[in-house]
């Protein structure tokens, strides 16, 4: 699960070494029947300084091969990653971290399938045993997905997990390893900010810093927003809001408003006929409008589609409440402080939002009983 950094391509240049410290030893497939290989790079210092893709500097080598040996010359600029570019069609090519006074070993096995190692540094040695380790279940994933259009959540969920935990026993492995500030960076939010905090002196020496320090920034930014956002639920809880109005056609271009319904439970469901957890969540839907009757008031917004869309959508479903449609303005989402769909508010009879529940969650099931019985 690489992270992808986009390149422009600015030069092309002639490169042939001896095998030393500064140099790499490029052996290619025994069946490599070129007598060039194109091998690009890309500082880190430029690939993480860079704020738009004009701005990134990525240099091309075209080198000699001689008995399946390309030797390349590494930019004395500073630490690079280096792509050798496939002579074939593949979906990946062979990469590796270098500073400018180490001297390598490249295998090039086969380039599709992706066959590779590298030898010569502690940081491509340490990458090379991890990817070794998360590459089956990569693989099993791909697999799965391919496989099986009907592959449940729970069987995705599973295999991320498998694939969590062997990032996170080779952290824990490997707590000086130069790799660490790359492989952590496949983990997400807590987990993420735990092993990067727990970063030792030595794995902060690596070369590879740089792409922890940038994903921290990212975390810490996704950090602050699920807080804004559990900020936002708790003063809904709180019930002291007023829900915001809103006048929208039904089916039959009667103008609904939510003042309508003073003096009810209301729930606003926002949804879309192209929202997948949107449709599975109607079968739960509907057993609350039947189970609560008159207590309770249902009204479907759709959003971000066409009126036809919609349209087809209630009647395809069936959906049995009050249905309106807002379209893609933004003003209703903006009020309701929407992130995903589906969303759903719970207003009690004084007028006032008392829950707000992002994606299809049971929980909100559970809160919609407490505030009805």
């Amino acid at each position: 699960m690489k992270k992808l950094i986009p390149f422009a391509a600015v030069a092309i240049l002639l490169a042939s070494c001896a095998n030393e410290k500064g140099n790499v030893k490029i052996q290619l497939p025994e069946d490599f029947a070129e007598n060039t290989i194109v091998v690009s790079h890309l500082t880190i210092k430029n690939m993480f300084e860079a704020t738009k893709a004009e701005d990134l500097t990525v240099i091309y080598d075209t080198l000699a091969v001689k008995d399946g040996v390309a030797e390349l010359r590494l930019d004395p600029a500073g630490p690079a990653r280096y792509s050798i570019e496939p002579p074939v069609m593949a979906t990946m090519q062979p990469e590796f971290y270098a500073q400018p006074s180490e001297a390598l070993t490249v295998t090039v096995k086969s380039f599709n399938p992706l066959d590779y190692e590298v030898k010569g540094t502690k940081l491509m040695e340490d990458i090379m045993a991890y990817d070794a380790t998360v590459r089956p279940i990569q693989q099993e994933y791909m697999a799965l997905v391919s496989r099986d259009a009907n592959i449940s959540p729970e069987q995705l969920q599973q295999q991320i997990k498998r694939y969590d935990d062997a990032v996170k026993k080779f952290v824990k492995e490997n707590p000086n390893s130069p790799a660490l500030p790359f492989v952590i960076t496949e983990l997400s939010g807590d987990d993420f900010k735990t092993a990067y905090d727990n970063l030792t002196p030595e794995a902060k020496k690596s070369i590879l810093m740089p792409f922890a320090e940038a994903y921290n920034k990212d975390v810490e930014q996704m950090q602050s927003q699920r807080d804004e956002e559990e900020a936002r639920k708790a003063e809904v809880a709180s019930g002291k809001i007023e829900a915001p109005g809103f006048t929208l056609p039904d089916l039959n271009g009667k103008k609904v408003s939510l003042s309508d319904f003073k003096g009810k439970w209301v729930v606003l469901d926002f949804w879309g006929s192209w929202c997948g957890w949107c449709v599975k969540g109607f079968p739960a839907l509907k057993e609350a409008y039947e189970k609560y009757g008159d207590k309770l008031v249902i009204i479907g917004i759709d959003c971000n589609e066409s009126e036809a869309e919609w349209r087809e959508g209630v009647k395809k479903h069936e959906l049995p409440w009050i249905n309106v449609y807002n379209g893609n303005d933004q003003a209703l989402y903006q009020a309701y402080n929407i992130t995903g769909f589906p969303t759903k508010a719970i207003i009690n009879p004084e007028g006032r939002l008392v829950n707000l529940t992002t994606g299809e969650d049971p929980a909100f099931f559970t809160a919609l009983a407490d505030f009805l019985n």
